[in-house]
């Protein structure tokens, strides 16, 4: 099957612009030659739609699915861990085509200072996916000049075929089923609504169960008889106590102490009845809240995490005399510090998930590999920071052919020495790994 001309992206452009219409990017999918978009639609149903790029060399091709294809591999690509870090729940705003580039098709996601533009080449053996956010640019393949184009005559007679035609003669050839590529009327594929009601429905189920318990704790604390028996021990003492009250006394130990004991219960009863109440309303307000299951509140849900990944997503800033190292098959960034200072600086401004390297017993700089929360980082990457961080560290007083121990943590497992000024540290959870120089 041959890839679509110029006339015909012209018209899956038009169709995408209405099938898209204020959708939300909610999945990103690699696989092995091709990545999928995944859209939920507020107002259209099917509510998900999979934009599919595929990256096949001779033949590229942008597909239309309507459920995720069965018994496909998923595979580990830098484009996918770029796009679910920067564009995903990111509002769709338009799709272009222009005259000067031919067969070159540009997504824009979201506005402002989080914006995601993706430029996906459909030429043959040229093909490509290049993403551009506001000072960041990744490509599915090396980035390569474009030919010229050629732009169709007013005249051609090329047969231009239907998007229909051609989404089906695709998922036939790449092995997709007739349903995915068609749009059903019943999905068998959850949709991303009903996974966030399944879910909604366990927390609350969750919730009950929680609240339920509460309010036997707060019964059995109630009916605890502590203060009446201490009073009653006070008065008269323990030789006529009622038979139901003996639970309640140690007859090993004097009157004085059974009436301190019991005065001392009572008190710590009534605390936990406060405590226990304050987590009951607590929880009936989370109940509250988790009752509204309705497609509107879901909405609302998407347009919160959209908010929340745009205002908690500022570049990094990092400052201080540091030496980078980018990881070339990966886009990873990794820092070190020139001093103690500058290494603590370093250790403050990263994120929990970030990577912390060190020489294993030897003094050396702080190592920091920046990363998205769920971004994977290859034993080959930390090699790669291991080794500049033994010979940057170590410098001259390396040994040839000697292995150094180089220590790998979380930085949310490192803490600093407090009041130290040389830059120590105490760390838990760690890796190891061995670099020869």
């Amino acid at each position: 099957m041959k890839t679509p001309s110029f006339l015909e992206l012209k018209s899956l452009v038009e169709y995408l612009t209405e099938e898209l219409r204020d959708a939300q990017l909610q999945e990103v999918i690699p696989y092995e030659d091709e990545l999928l978009l995944g859209f939920y639609r507020f107002t259209q149903e099917p509510k998900m739609l999979y934009l599919a790029l595929d990256m096949d060399r001779p033949f590229p091709f942008l597909g239309v699915l309507y459920q995720l294809p069965k018994n496909r591999v998923k595979k580990t690509k830098p484009v996918a861990l770029f796009l679910s870090a920067h564009a995903k729940n990111q509002r769709f705003q338009r799709i272009e085509i222009s005259e000067e580039q031919g067969r070159v098709i540009h997504i824009y996601l979201g506005e402002g200072g989080s914006s995601c533009h993706l430029e996906y080449r459909l030429i043959p053996r040229q093909s490509n996916l290049i993403v551009t956010t506001q000072d960041k640019t990744i490509s599915w393949y090396q980035v390569r000049d474009l030919p010229p184009h050629q732009p169709v005559e007013g005249g051609s007679e090329e047969e231009v075929r239907s998007l229909t035609f051609m989404n089906a003669q695709w998922s036939l050839r790449k092995g997709f089923s007739h349903d995915s590529a068609s749009s059903p009327k019943v999905q068998t594929q959850m949709t991303p609504y009903e996974k966030w009601k399944r879910n909604k429905e366990k927390d609350l189920q969750k919730k009950k169960a929680a609240l339920e318990k509460i309010q036997t704790q707060i019964a059995q604390y109630q009916n605890e008889e502590w203060q009446a028996v201490g009073e009653y021990i006070k008065h008269y003492g323990l030789k006529s106590l009622k038979p139901e009250w003996s639970v309640y006394v140690d007859f090993t130990k004097s009157r004085s102490e059974n009436m301190q004991i019991c005065f001392e219960k009572a008190k710590a009863a009534k605390n936990k009845v406060v405590g226990a109440s304050d987590r009951l309303a607590s929880i009936q307000h989370e109940i509250e809240g988790l009752q509204d299951l309705s497609e509107s509140k879901f909405e609302e849900h998407l347009q919160q995490l959209a908010k929340v990944q745009k205002s908690s997503s500022p570049a990094r800033e990092v400052t201080g005399r540091l030496r980078k190292h980018v990881l070339a098959d990966s886009g990873l960034t990794s820092y070190m510090g020139k001093s103690a200072a500058d290494n603590m600086n370093l250790l403050k401004k990263s994120k929990p998930h970030d990577y912390w390297l060190h020489l294993k017993d030897y003094p050396s700089a702080h190592a920091i590999i920046h990363r998205n929360k769920t971004q994977p980082v290859s034993d080959a990457n930390l090699r790669e920071v291991g080794q500049w961080l033994v010979k940057e560290g170590l410098a001259s007083k390396a040994s040839a052919g000697v292995k150094y121990a180089v220590v790998i943590v979380e930085c949310r497992f490192v803490k600093p020495l407090k009041g130290d000024k040389l830059g120590r540290v105490t760390y838990h959870n760690a890796r190891e790994f061995l670099i020869a120089v």
